[in-house]
């Protein structure tokens, strides 16, 4: 399968998420998400623009005539940045729904899928448990990125980096829910996005550019739950 095929899979996901049957699942996460996005705008901003100012403190003197500029560019890039890390801590937060959710999706689209446990305690106990795994396999990744990153010439790419990063950890996030409602280990949808690299970082590059747009989060998120599980059924 294709890069293009991951495009395809979260424009299907995006028609799941509209269907009827789906809607009820949708919404909460949704909501989540703009409480979420809401709560954290004002002191994110407030953060971005101290940081700005410290940033260009350092400039010396004979720099001055850049400050403008690159406050307006750190500006830019740390409001984008800031945006982005609320969708993730809105998809972490969200988590004890979207697995509900991966699982109607599939119905909705296959005609079957997984049984799901509705008993809330135990589906935030599982959800918080296979999140936990998560940030064991990206932090490290994510340090060495950062390490990565300081060396001159290489930092050059850095942005490249980052992107593709993130497009792999948004796939392998939206799409584990599918392995997660089958009891499957989090190892085994690693080694389904690696032995097919194209549709993956299709389907998490579409999501690592929407999640950099304000709230649209609210959107993305049950949109990538879907696709992830239609992912997770063409390549499985």
């Amino acid at each position: 399968m294709s890069f293009l095929a991951g495009l395809d899979c979260f424009g299907h996901g995006a028609r799941l998420a509209m269907a009827k049957p789906l809607r009820r699942s949708v919404w909460a996460p949704m909501a989540l998400s703009f409480v979420t996005v809401s709560l954290l705008l004002v002191p994110g901003h407030g953060a971005v623009v101290a940081v700005v100012g410290w940033t260009v403190g350092l400039l010396p003197g004979w720099l001055d005539w850049l400050g403008p500029l690159f406050a307006f560019l750190l500006y830019v890039l740390g409001l984008v940045m800031a945006v982005w890390a609320f969708g993730i801590l809105s998809v972490l937060l969200a988590s004890p729904f979207l697995g509900t959710l991966s699982a109607r999706a599939e119905r909705e689209a296959f005609g079957d899928g997984p049984d799901h446990d509705e008993n809330l305690a135990a589906v935030m106990a599982s959800a918080l448990t296979r999140e936990a795994r998560k940030l064991a396999y990206h932090l490290p990744r994510l340090a060495g990125l950062f390490v990565l990153t300081l060396i001159p010439i290489v930092n050059v790419a850095a942005p490249l980096l980052w992107f593709a990063f993130g497009a792999w950890m948004l796939a392998l996030h939206f799409v584990d829910y599918a392995s997660e409602n089958r009891g499957l280990k989090l190892d085994d949808t690693i080694a389904l996005l690696r032995a097919n690299p194209g549709p993956a970082f299709g389907f998490g590059a579409v999501i690592a550019l929407l999640m950099a747009v304000p709230f649209a989060a609210l959107v993305v998120i049950p949109v990538a739950v879907c696709g992830g599980a239609v992912l997770w059924r063409r390549l499985a």
